[in-house]
């Protein structure tokens, strides 16, 4: 609520046509910079919630980027483990597979020598 004094002067103590326009001129005057100022609240206002809003748009990019690089490295960290199991049971059967071809080649050696020394 604006408070504007209260005129003390009517239109009957006004004299003259130059008092007269010089009391609209000071009105047209403050009321022109009653509206300039209002504009500028307003301005300021906008202004404000625009950079409000990018600092909103903003946080929410960087959580967004942050969950998306913990996801990355959830998955990355999935593949590599299951490539790893992988490798761990490839190594294994390559192992389990040549101890028993070793021992099948231990077995038919020792037939062999004991089919040559049996019949010597």
């Amino acid at each position: 609520m604006s408070t504007t004094p209260a005129k003390t002067e009517t239109s009957t103590t006004r004299h003259g046509v130059l008092p007269g326009v010089v009391h609209l001129a000071i009105d047209v005057a403050d009321k022109s910079q009653s509206t300039a100022i209002a504009v500028l609240q307003d301005a300021r206002l906008e202004l404000r919630t625009v950079v409000e809003q990018g600092l909103e748009l903003a946080e929410k990019l960087t959580a967004a980027g942050f969950r998306f690089a913990r996801k990355t490295v959830q998955r990355i960290d999935e593949v590599a483990n299951e490539a790893l199991t992988g490798t761990e049971r490839t190594l294994g059967g390559a192992v389990k597979t040549a101890r028993e071809t070793t021992t099948a080649a231990a077995q038919l050696a020792n037939t062999a020598v004991s089919g040559v020394t049996a019949s010597a």
